[in-house]
């Protein structure tokens, strides 16, 4: 399905369901163009660093993350994302 807004229920019914003061969230979105390093800085950008290489929500916090367009295609040859 193309166009239904399935993106925008689904963030809103995030949002409105779990608590703020015991949930923090991360939301985003892949294109073909997103590696697994931006991916990962992306998320570590939006949690506390703990100790080296250990990230997390704040502290009391749980920490939901919201992956849209998880099945993108890969660029063609020359460069066109169908």
């Amino acid at each position: 399905l193309t166009g239904t807004g399935k993106t925008v229920v689904i963030q809103q019914e995030l949002l409105k369901r779990f608590d703020r003061e015991k949930y923090s969230s991360i939301a985003f979105a892949f294109s073909a163009q997103t590696t697994s390093k931006q991916t990962q800085d992306i998320i570590d950008g939006k949690l506390d660093k703990r100790r080296k290489g250990t990230f997390g929500p704040p502290l009391g916090k749980r920490c939901l993350v919201f992956v849209d367009d998880l099945n993108m295609p890969a660029k063609e040859t020359f460069g066109a994302q169908p």
